[in-house]
């Protein structure tokens, strides 16, 4: 499909995306001195069983070094720890801290709290429904085409 909005799209989603970006970070790091990386790894080394450096990079779309430089700085932070994989000996699952959870539940009443503001009250729940399943659908064409692979070097 060859649309000249196609364009006018693009830069309308990166800005909004820059947006809220920056208003959620000013405000987990006022609140909690925690930024948005940190947050977003934090939920996904939450779920049960934590997550493998992997994981995370796949989740968050970005390399796997990455990923591991901010599961460093957070484990340095006393959020989150390595474990030995049960599965898989050669790897590590990455799994919150206690202290981890505390900071986590707080970070997700401030985003929650920030993002109703910003998007819940413009959008309202039809168009929110709809958005997100517009954004899913976007994000699973589009996995493949933007692989989080290290560029190799020249």
């Amino acid at each position: 499909m060859t649309d000249a909005r196609l364009v006018e799209v693009f830069d309308q989603l990166v800005r909004v995306e820059i947006l809220l970006w920056n208003t959620v970070e000013r405000r987990l790091r006022a609140e909690h001195a925690l930024p948005v990386p940190w947050f977003e790894m934090l939920r996904i080394a939450g779920r049960p069983g934590g997550a493998r450096v992997r994981d995370i990079a796949e989740a968050l779309t970005i390399t796997e070094g990455g990923a591991s430089k901010i599961v460093d700085r957070v484990q340095a932070a006393g959020y989150a720890q390595r474990q030995r994989d049960p599965a898989d000996g050669r790897s590590s699952r990455i799994t919150v801290t206690d202290k981890g959870e505390r900071m986590l539940h707080a970070a997700t009443e401030t985003v929650e709290a920030e993002l109703a503001e910003r998007m819940g009250a413009v959008l309202g729940t039809v168009s929110l429904d709809r958005l997100d399943a517009t954004l899913r659908l976007l994000r699973a064409a589009n996995a493949a085409a933007a692989p989080t692979a290290e560029p190799e070097k020249e």
